[in-house]
């Protein structure tokens, strides 16, 4: 398994969006064309406990001792059939948000993706730094980053033999807290 380097883009422009938009459109149709069904890509699963993280500054707990809350706000896949491997193309979404007790003007955050089998036997896990912006006044910003893993197969396997899970690395403090406050 080998993760290969990430490339952060800000999405602060709606028209990357509709080009996105318009390119998909233009790869249903070309797929529509043809007969033959592509093997599917593995299935995105942002674990539902991890999707969230609200950091603190000391002790409290109250509101205006938050930094930032940040959250996985969705991820999309894409990927290539290689004789031996699947290429994968994923894309994090992550929001963040600047608390009261901010003193930077980013929200650094950790995030991992696990590749696992069916069993959920974890195959490879990676974590990953991000920081997100918050400059000047701005409270709140989002940002992709892009994942590339490789996951070896077998000719008898295809992605739907296989889950990628996302989610922020969380300290226990934060899990409970997520726990807590669902």
């Amino acid at each position: 398994m080998i993760f290969r380097p990430l490339r952060a883009r800000l999405s602060l422009l709606p028209r990357l969006r509709r080009l996105t938009g318009a390119a998909v459109l233009a790869l249903v149709a070309a797929g529509c064309a043809s007969d033959e069904v592509p093997p599917p890509c593995p299935p995105i699963v942002v674990v539902k406990d991890a999707a969230r993280q609200v950091r603190f500054i000391g002790e409290g707990r109250d509101l205006t001792d938050v930094v930032f809350e940040a959250r996985i706000d969705g991820a999309g896949v894409a990927c290539e059939y290689d004789d031996n491997a699947i290429e994968v193309d994923m894309r994090v979404r992550l929001e963040a948000v600047r608390g009261p007790a901010a003193e930077t003007e980013a929200a650094e955050v950790t995030y991992f993706v696990a590749v696992a089998r069916l069993d959920q036997t974890i195959l490879a896990r990676e974590e990953f730094d991000s920081v997100v912006p918050l400059p000047g006044n701005q409270t709140r910003a989002a940002m992709e980053e892009e994942v590339s893993p490789r996951i070896p197969v077998d000719f008898r396997e295809d992605g739907a033999n296989y889950r990628i899970y996302i989610g922020l690395a969380l300290s226990e403090e934060e899990l409970r807290y997520n726990k807590a406050n669902r």
